[in-house]
Order: C-alpha cells, then sequence, then structure tokens
C-alpha cells in the first residue's frame, strides 16, 4: 500500500474511532431492538395466523393415514369446490403418487387406465369439505372424505371425518377427529 493511502487510512480510522464507540456503547440501536423483539416473540411461542392453511395439511395427514385399506396413490378432485387446498395437496404429493380427477368421465377413464397399468396399489380420491375456524382462528375444524378409484377396492367409501386441530404454544397440532354420522 503506498504511503499516501496509509496516511489517508489512518486519519479516517482516527476521526472514525471515537463514533464508533459511542455506537457500540449505545448498544446497536435498531438491530439490538429487533433480537430482543425476536426474543420475546419466541418466547411467546408459534403465532396462529388465520390464514395459514397447516391444519389442513396435519387433517389429510391424520386422514391418510389412518385409512384402511392404506392408499398408496391420490387423487385430488380438479377445480371444483372439493378441490384440495394447497397445503393438504403437498401432503397426498408427500406420500405417493398423485393426480388431478377430473368430473370429466372421458378424464377419469384416463386416469383409471394409467392407474391399472402402473400397478394394483390402493388409490384414494380425498376430498376437502371444507374448514371452520373458531377461537379467533387458534382452532380449526377441517372436514374430509374419500372413496378408493380403482382396483380391488373400488367404490370403497372412506366416511367423512372432522378434524379440530389446534395451536397452542407448540404450533398446530391435530386435537382429535370423529366420523361424521356416527362411529
Amino acid at each position: 500500500m503506498p504511503k499516501a493511502s496509509r496516511l489517508m487510512l489512518a486519519m479516517l480510522l482516527t476521526a472514525a474511532g471515537p463514533g464508533l464507540l459511542l455506537l457500540a456503547a449505545c448498544g446497536g440501536g435498531a438491530t439490538a431492538d429487533r433480537a430482543k423483539a425476536d426474543s420475546a416473540k419466541m418466547a411467546a411461542g408459534p403465532s396462529c395466523v388465520s390464514t395459514d392453511t397447516t391444519p389442513v395439511g396435519l387433517a389429510v395427514l391424520d386422514f391418510i393415514t389412518k385409512a384402511e385399506p392404506l392408499p398408496k396413490r391420490f387423487l385430488s378432485a380438479a377445480g371444483t369446490d372439493s378441490a384440495m387446498p394447497d397445503d393438504g395437496f403437498k401432503v397426498l404429493q408427500d406420500k405417493g403418487p398423485t393426480y388431478f380427477y377430473s368430473s370429466d368421465t372421458v378424464a377419469q377413464r384416463k386416469i383409471r387406465e394409467k392407474l391399472e397399468e402402473v400397478g394394483p396399489y390402493p388409490s384414494m380420491l380425498v376430498v376437502f369439505h371444507g374448514k371452520t375456524e373458531a377461537d379467533n382462528g387458534n382452532t380449526v375444524t377441517v372436514r374430509l372424505g374419500g372413496h378408493y378409484v380403482g382396483g380391488d377396492d373400488n367404490g370403497k367409501v372412506a366416511p367423512t371425518r372432522s378434524f379440530e386441530v389446534r395451536c397452542d404454544t407448540t404450533g398446530w397440532k391435530v386435537a382429535g377427529s370423529k366420523t361424521e354420522g356416527g362411529a
């Protein structure tokens, strides 16, 4: 480094040094305030936001993992009010091959043929029947049903179930479920 550059750097550090020390002594300003707010938020636990769709995903996971027979492939109604919300659809995709199931009979026939080609695995059309919120959005009731498509279980109904999903200090959890109409 040339002598003139070293001299300029020394002058800048000499002039800026006391200001930097003063800033450090004052606790860092907004950064420290932000860190304190983040710590308080962590201590309070997760927030339950009513626009969060996590309860749907948890209910779908519970629904499909307790179905008999255990489905290995999934269908979701396409373009209807029974279509699975994004979080629920992602759960289906994580658990196995997932297809959109149209109300068009020609498209349904093609899907059934595809399912037969791949093998005799149980395939379930999972139907979203809606959700309702209570307790300022901290409790969500999700309704799901379905039926098996193709194979030995074709037409077998998976009864509609209501899942109560609650958010507490640890996050969203399925608090309980019940089969609608009895059982």
